[in-house]
């Protein structure tokens, strides 16, 4: 017989075991539900992420094509079509960042492997952004509305406030680019699928140009304000260099002018000739003995020689010295211009009428004021004539480009060539203006090491009194075996000097074109500067000419020189080699700079393929 006490129990256990039963049915049912709501909000996640990711893939691609579609209405002038352009730009790459910001993307960006995808692709879309936002945009607003000819009501010379904002969007620009590059740095392009990784290195590369641009650009726009009179009045000289007769940086500096900035307003306020300066006096500038030993006393003596030496801040010292002492002008730079480069501004500004009823143009520039005006009037009987040919060509030109009236794509190219060959240098007089040149083409210099570039030196002088370089060709080749030997490469430069001239052609020559030492032959000293730091190892005449020989071997600037005197009558060839020794150290990718001749010299480099 069971109790009622045990029968309770027995009730009471059976009750319990129902209820956990029931417990754990229901808490299968809400794992389960759980589950299936984790599954559900997955799956949600995923598509929503992969929704978002196919919405920033289409804005960045739409933006690529965008930032091309720019550029061709930048190189067309368009202005107007440039404006609206921009305007989409700025709306898709906005869109494009806006994608990457949500918290989803943020979350998956923990998930291994997909993360590091996905924290790529919004640091793309953020560098982008912030390029087109903060430079890009205001850039073309700066460009669109801007007026070369205004002026300021106050003072009546250019309006300076454009320039003003070009100094701010550089500085944002150089924020920009470098913040852009860390980011982009920190992305492991190894562990990411190819279309990321070829967006971050194609941004990264695309970004390192722009920098190297931008750096440039800097230090030029944070100098003109002060050099176009912001601060007070600034006295220049103009000096324009005759590449008939050449010098290391150009030619003869014999005519020169005085401009005067003050607050955008820019006039000629005086224009001499080599003529009209105490030449055979030395003038008070402290240059180095190696110069003086290459380039003799002449460098100070004869201000129309004082382009002499590869560097122009020596040139700006001593014709500013010459001004001084002889017209009694204090200066505050010089600025230095040839015949090649202001046939490329006339591109920009269109045909010039002088007095004279010449039509200076952009394809009879160089041939008029190099060559036939010479023939046209007599420079030894009268040179009043020519140096008011010369003295009206510089002033009419400069004053078209003054009043603005000139198409402003083609100046902008024609004055990236002129610095970049050489044509246009400038220096100043204020230390701190010049350290602001440091490493542009523009201060006229060779660099100080061979980290960034392996530069090589090949520069001309005619020593024959002669204005025959219009007849000159010259062609380098330099080797180097710079892929193989980085550390300390050999550098073999060669340069080949050919008169173009024909006997016929000799006997025509006017008397000032003519040889004035040599008769019927014509001297010319060639100079190669070998990298910094680096030993001449060998110079050799491989093919002489009339006559040519190794005159010197020196150190200058740095660098190792040498120094070939080369004789050619006309029709001659002459060859000369230098070779030389790297020391130890860090080289850059080779290139070779030289004087502006009128026939353009060809320049050929050969590194190997460095295992290309």
């Amino acid at each position: 017989m069971i109790s009622r006490d045990s029968g309770r129990a027995t009730a009471r256990a059976t009750r319990a075991h129902a209820h956990r039963q029931a417990k754990r049915s229901t808490t299968k049912r809400r794992v389960r539900i759980g589950a299936g709501v984790a599954v559900v909000l997955f799956l949600g996640a995923g598509t929503w992420l992969a929704t978002r990711a196919l919405a920033v893939k289409t804005d960045l691609e739409a933006s690529q094509r965008l930032v091309e579609q720019l550029q061709e209405q930048v190189k067309a002038g368009d202005f107007t079509g440039l404006a609206a352009t921009s305007e989409e730009l700025q709306q898709r790459s906005s869109s494009a960042v806006n994608g990457t910001r949500d918290l989803t993307w943020k979350i998956a960006e923990f998930v291994p492997v997909l993360g590091q995808n996905l924290t790529g692709v919004r640091y793309v879309a953020e560098s982008i952004d912030d390029i087109v936002q903060e430079v890009a945009a205001p850039s073309i607003t700066l460009v669109s509305e801007f007026d070369l000819s205004a002026r300021d009501p106050k003072t009546g010379g250019f309006d300076l406030t454009p320039l003003d904002e070009a100094v701010t969007i550089v500085a944002s620009a150089q924020t920009v680019f470098a913040q852009s590059l860390s980011k982009l740095g920190s992305i492991d392009t190894t562990a990411t699928v190819g279309p990321v990784s070829d967006a971050v290195v194609k941004l990264d590369g695309l970004l390192v140009t722009a920098t190297d641009a931008v750096n440039r650009a800097a230090p030029l726009l944070n100098v003109a304000g002060t050099a176009l009179g912001q601060d007070g009045a600034r006295n220049y000289i103009l000096a324009f260099q005759n590449n008939a007769e050449s010098t290391a940086l150009g030619g003869s500096a014999a005519s020169l002018s005085i401009l005067t900035a003050d607050h955008g307003s820019v006039e000629i306020t005086d224009q001499a000739s080599s003529a009209d300066l105490l030449n055979r006096d030395p003038v008070d500038v402290a240059v180095d003995q190696s110069a003086i030993d290459l380039y003799s006393q002449y460098l100070v003596t004869h201000s129309n020689t004082a382009t002499s030496r590869p560097d122009f801040p020596t040139a700006g010292q001593i014709l500013k010295a010459h001004v001084q002492r002889d017209r009694g002008t204090d200066v505050d730079g010089v600025i230095s211009i040839d015949p090649l480069a202001l046939s490329y501004m006339l591109k920009a500004t269109g045909p010039i009428t002088l007095s004279t009823g010449d039509v200076l143009s952009s394809d009879n520039a160089v041939s008029l004021l190099l060559n036939e005006v010479y023939f046209r009037w007599d420079s030894y009987k009268e040179a009043e004539k020519v140096d008011a040919f010369f003295a009206e060509a510089a002033s009419t030109i400069l004053t078209k480009v003054l009043s603005g009236d000139f198409d402003m794509r083609e100046m902008a190219a024609a004055v990236t060539k002129g610095v970049n060959q050489g044509s246009i240098m400038a220096w100043f007089a204020n230390p701190d203006l010049q350290k602001l040149l440091d490493g542009s083409r523009l201060q006229g210099t060779l660099p100080k090491d061979n980290a960034d570039a392996t530069v090589v030196g090949i520069y001309y002088r005619d020593t024959s009194a002669s204005k025959i370089d219009y007849y000159l060709k010259t062609a380098t080749t330099t080797s180097s075996d710079i892929c193989t030997a980085p550390q300390n490469p050999t550098i073999t430069s060669s340069a080949t000097l050919t008169s173009n001239l024909t006997n016929a052609q000799q006997a025509d020559l006017p008397d000032y074109v003519k040889s004035g030492t040599l008769g019927n032959l014509f001297s010319t000293e060639v100079f190669v500067y070998g990298p910094v730091g680096a030993t001449l190892t060998s110079a050799t005449v491989d093919v002489e000419g009339e006559l040519t020989q190794v005159t010197t071997r020196a150190v200058d600037l740095g660098r190792p020189v040498a120094k070939f005197t080369v004789y050619l009558a006309p029709g001659d060839i002459s060859t000369v080699t230098a070779s030389f020794q790297g020391a130890a150290g860090k080289y850059g990718e080779l290139e070779v700079r030289g004087t502006p001749m009128i026939n353009a010299t060809p320049k050929t480099i050969l590194e190997g393929d460095c295992g290309q």
